[in-house]
């Protein structure tokens, strides 16, 4: 038995060593293969990056205005992303400290992003990079995913895949006292459609 298993290992060792071989011979490097920057099969081509725009309402207490949520892929980049665009940030700042997440935003509070759909909700709750676009384009508050573990915007991604499925975006203020800023988009079946085939690359890439 444990010769078969030796056997076994074996034959799969050599086999991964094979289709390796192409790639490395070439001068590739091996996470490059790994997380789909490079094609593993001579001829493949890389996972295709893409994004699409998805339309809703940001709400700062009693103000709601048009908000847009560009959700993104970029396999041989950063992977998943999410941006959320709030126009004319300039007049709400008085209520919501847009400057304290600006930048890296490491000790800025956390972004959560609910996902919820027929019979099932998805939570995650991520660090968020703000940056001004101008006071009359707005302010972008962007999260990216992990391309080492597990990543939170995978099964986000995944959710929203799905027509009827409903994500609410909300951040909290820097400042204390502010209002919590949310915006809610609900996924139509042509949007669906249209997030399944710009984030494929991220969904299959292994990364």
């Amino acid at each position: 038995m444990r010769l078969r298993i030796g056997v076994a290992l074996a034959v799969v060792i050599i086999a991964a060593a094979a289709l390796l071989a192409g790639p490395l011979s070439r001068g590739e490097r091996l996470s490059d293969i790994l997380t789909g920057r490079t094609p593993l099969l001579a001829g493949g081509a890389p996972a295709p990056a893409g994004g699409t725009d998805l339309s809703g309402t940001a709400s700062l207490g009693m103000d709601q205005r048009p908000a847009t949520l560009h959700v993104a892929c970029d396999p041989a980049g950063i992977g998943l992303s999410a941006a959320l665009i709030v126009p004319r940030y300039a007049e709400l700042a008085p209520r919501f400290d847009f400057a304290g997440l600006d930048g890296t935003g490491g000790a800025a509070p956390l972004t959560g992003i609910l996902v919820s759909s027929a019979g099932s909700v998805r939570s995650v709750r991520m660090p968020v990079q703000g940056v001004p676009t101008g006071p009359d384009s707005g302010f972008t508050l962007t999260v990216t995913g992990s391309r080492r573990g597990e990543d939170p915007l995978r099964g986000v991604a995944r959710s929203l895949t799905q027509p009827g499925t409903k994500i609410i975006w909300t951040q909290a203020s820097p400042r204390t006292g502010d209002p919590t800023l949310t915006a809610t988009f609900p996924i139509a079946e042509s949007e669906a459609a249209a997030l399944k085939a710009a984030l494929g690359g991220c969904l299959t890439a292994p990364f």
